[in-house]
């Protein structure tokens, strides 16, 4: 099973999956640190400084990573579980479960103040989150296997119990239930 974890920078997905792969047994792929040690990227842009990733090269890292899963566990079904972590993991084609944190922007605002990151670079991903930027992006790629988890409110326990509920086939979080659009104005 390939699950992947997405959202706009600061809605959880780091705290909470290193958590959920070891409640499920799962192999955990950050994609921001597949990234650097790889060296997937382009340059840095300059205004924002954020690594430009090279997302061809990305996606052929995390094919070989699954194909390698693959081999490890032929013959027994039981065994094999990848989680991918980051906010651009929802371009990765290949998934079972897509699941897009959501949080509101003005708890979201306060976590991306705390990380020191230009007001530009704060307000970009704010707005993407209004938007619902990487939902939309997800939905488009993945359909019906995308499910959104606000985390605004609940802990990461909280959230690990959703998710384990949305594997297990026993709740559904369809897209589109979530609007933080009026955060615009």
């Amino acid at each position: 099973m390939i699950i992947l974890l997405t959202g706009t920078p600061g809605t959880g997905k780091t705290t909470i999956s290193p958590l959920l792969a070891d409640k499920l047994g799962c192999q955990l792929v950050d994609v921001n640190q597949l990234v650097e040690e790889k060296h997937l990227h382009t340059g840095v842009d300059p205004e924002k400084n954020y690594k430009i990733v090279d997302m061809e090269a990305l996606e052929d890292e995390l094919s070989q990573i699954v194909s390698n899963q693959d081999d490890d566990q032929k013959g027994d079904s039981s065994k094999g579980c990848i989680i991918i972590e980051g906010h651009l993991s929802h371009y990765f084609p290949r998934a079972d479960l897509v699941i897009v944190f959501r949080t509101e922007p003005k708890v979201l605002e306060d976590r991306l103040q705390k990380r020191d990151w230009k007001e530009s670079k704060v307000r970009e991903n704010l707005e993407a989150e209004a938007l619902d930027i990487c939902t939309w992006e997800a939905h488009q790629i993945h359909g019906s296997r995308v499910h959104e988890v606000e985390t605004t409110k609940i802990t990461p326990e909280e959230t690990i119990d959703i998710i384990l509920d949305i594997v297990n086939g026993k709740k559904s979080f369809p897209v589109g239930e979530i609007d933080f659009s009026g955060y615009l104005g």
